[in-house]
């Protein structure tokens, strides 16, 4: 069967590739951007403590509006809710933009995450899409955010090297202010599930309760955070490990951004297949053996010797983290009812969040006692409990009406 997305969901996924590249824009260069906005000779242990808040505080931010997305797109509607969290979004990045100090990009960062702007494009996109073609959107999703992702380390990198960020931070707020203008004339509200007026589960409180009362589906949420915070916590570290491998290597950052645009690059590449995939294979199995080839890669760079060999991991790494997300969230939308699944899939996200919170806290933590190097592996171990915790024959199963009591 050829997967013909709908407009909706087309749209969407462009509107993706540009919220991922204003969010990726500074994350890989992250500890070179706070040492110029300290000015110089800021000490290593204050630029990577200042490095893990700043990478954590949209998580902070997500973690305390995300669990509240999926009740504001049923209350005021999913198209509202996406336009805020747009409107949102373009305040942030002009924040981080003008910043001349810490407190003010730090903010930025904070109103970042509180946008959930990741959130609420997915539950649209799980909302409007053909459920036999679900796995594939969300397949190109992934893309999406590869595309923004490959593009922000390379643009970010160079600009950090050559003048400055802050023009391409500008950039996209304005981009993105253009694109919540056009989606308020031309997108339209998705219709109700055919059940949704007749089941009694769609109610804020039971729903909510009854999807955290499923162990099976609370273990894929922990899967799905451990994933993304040895994500996160690579994105920590890896500048650092570069520096320290490569260290009087000239433009450094853009080096660094370049290798994290390979992995990036190989996400965009998969990320469609991994979903064509999941459509017709169990994506359970798909989770697990991705999870596991994340952690070899991760595992066997501290131990490469030239930039090429970081790049070949980097793109073994992101071929196999393509299939990492978009499977989790297939597997949770599945198993709930359709009135559910929009739900469903806010907490799920919501759950990824925490883990883009959790990663940088545990480099912070970690770091100073075992370097950048031996750090990898901690973010390998988070993949290797990820793929333990989700093993394949982990099966969500909700009940068809949530009981209280």
């Amino acid at each position: 069967m050829t997967f013909r997305p709908n407009l909706a969901v087309v749209t969407l996924i462009g509107c993706q590739a540009v919220i991922t590249l204003g969010l990726m824009v500074l994350v890989p260069i992250m500890p070179f951007f706070l040492r110029d906005l300290m000015g110089g000779g800021v000490a290593a242990a204050d630029a990577v403590r200042w490095t893990s808040i700043a990478l954590a505080a949209p998580g902070v931010g997500a973690l305390l509006c995300a669990p509240f997305a999926g009740r504001w797109c049923e209350r005021f509607g999913y198209r509202r809710a996406l336009l805020l969290a747009l409107s949102l979004f373009v305040a942030s990045m002009a924040m981080m933009a003008l910043s001349r100090g810490l407190a003010m990009f730090i903010a930025g960062r904070l109103l970042q995450g509180a946008s959930t702007v990741g959130v609420i494009v997915t539950a649209f996109i799980a909302r409007v899409s053909d459920p036999a073609g679900r796995g594939r959107a969300l397949g190109w999703q992934e893309s999406a955010v590869a595309a923004g992702a490959l593009a922000g380390p390379v643009l970010g990198g160079v600009l950090q090297d050559v003048w400055s960020v802050r023009p391409l931070l500008l950039a996209v707020a304005v981009c993105t202010g253009c694109a919540v203008l056009g989606l308020a004339l031309s997108l339209r509200e998705p219709a109700a599930p055919a059940t949704h007026e007749a089941s009694p589960e769609a109610g804020d409180g039971p729903s909510a309760r009854g999807l955290l009362a499923d162990p099976a589906f609370v273990r894929w949420l922990m899967a799905g955070a451990l994933t993304q915070a040895g994500a996160f916590a690579l994105v920590n570290v890896f500048a650092l490990f570069v520096e320290a491998r490569f260290a009087g290597m000239a433009a450094l950052a853009s080096k660094v951004g370049v290798l994290h645009a390979l992995g990036w690059c190989a996400t965009l590449v998969a990320g469609p297949l991994w979903g064509a995939w999941n459509d017709r294979r169990d994506p359970a199995r798909q989770f697990a053996g991705a999870a596991l080839a994340c952690a070899l890669a991760l595992a066997l760079m501290p131990w490469a010797a030239h930039l090429w060999q970081i790049g070949l991991l980097r793109v073994l790494q992101g071929a196999c983290y393509a299939a990492l997300a978009q499977s989790m969230l297939l597997i949770c939308c599945r198993a709930a009812p359709p009135a559910l699944q929009g739900r469903a899939t806010v907490v799920a996200k919501s759950a990824m969040t925490l883990g883009q919170l959790l990663g940088p806290l545990a480099v912070l933590v970690v770091l100073p006692f075992t370097g950048p190097a031996a750090t990898l592996w901690l973010t390998a171990a988070m993949f290797i409990a990820a793929a333990a915790i989700a093993r394949p024959r982990l099966v969500v199963r909700f009940s068809p009406v949530s009981d209280p009591r």
